[in-house]
């Protein structure tokens, strides 16, 4: 705590500037108010040296604040909400209950960010019979902290499915194993000398719509696949074929973020 400079002095019969009396009180600049400069700037530096700390001087959050936010309810996200991957500006979608904004009442030697969240997703990777070329669809979860991403902290779903693609007539094979690749992340990360006013750290999933062999010019179409009915339900039969495009899908649980700021 800086050593308190008053604004104005108060003379005998002299008129009272209410201004400069209340930056007296209270003002947002340093060595200036008996109310505002031990709000948060007070030190073991400013005590007698026989002062003893006692419960009843410290009020809730003058030294360690703590915030937290989640959700239980289960979420789905289907890749058609999004671009193809051949899109210049990829797009980032916040993920519901993965974000938090706080206000941090005074400059905090640290803060120590943590967000955990389970995922279950159908992710293919892709195979075409006749000449053994492949493919992989993409699912990728990042961390944007105050709109500034993390790249340490990028996180690539994982492939829980395979689809092979043959020549027409035959049906293509897809083999779904999203029971066996669930995941449940827990990350933190420590933010030193974290500034006074708000933060914000929000995480973000990219899901773009499933094309094969991106690569080739002009190739921006959808993924189709021919399945058999009865992949799709119980009473069809395996001899009646359908045509639909393969989407990508990522199913997030229970999913939280937390922060604790220490003065």
């Amino acid at each position: 705590m800086a050593i308190i400079t008053p604004n104005t002095t108060y003379p005998n019969g002299a008129g009272l500037s209410v201004p400069n009396h209340n930056a007296n009180v209270y003002a947002t600049a340093s060595g200036r108010g008996i109310m505002s400069e031990p709000n948060g700037g007070l030190q073991v530096a400013n005590l007698d040296v026989a002062f003893t700390v006692r419960d009843e001087h410290i009020m809730p959050e003058e030294a360690v604040v703590a915030r937290m936010d989640g959700s239980t309810i289960p979420m789905d996200i289907y890749n058609n909400a999004f671009g193809v991957r051949e899109d210049a500006d990829p797009s980032y979608v916040a993920i519901a209950g993965l974000g938090q904004r706080v206000y941090v009442p005074y400059d905090m030697a640290a803060i120590v960010w943590q967000w955990s969240f389970h995922v279950s997703l159908f992710r293919p990777f892709m195979t075409r019979y006749e000449d053994t070329q492949t493919d992989l669809s993409t699912a990728i979860v990042r961390c944007f902290l105050d709109g500034v991403e993390l790249p340490v902290f990028r996180r690539s779903l994982p492939i829980s499915a395979d689809i092979v693609l043959k020549s027409s007539p035959d049906n293509d094979q897809i083999y779904d194993y999203e029971d066996v690749a669930q995941l449940w992340y827990d990350i933190s990360k420590m933010q030193a000398s974290v500034t006074k006013g708000y933060h914000e750290l929000t995480i973000k999933v990219y899901l773009p719509r499933v094309t094969f062999d991106p690569t080739a010019a002009g190739d921006v179409r959808e993924l189709e696949v021919t399945a058999p009915l009865s992949f799709f339900t119980p009473s069809g039969s395996s001899d009646d074929s359908v045509d639909c495009k393969a989407y990508t899908r990522v199913s997030f649980g229970t999913r939280g973020v937390r922060c604790v700021m220490f003065k």
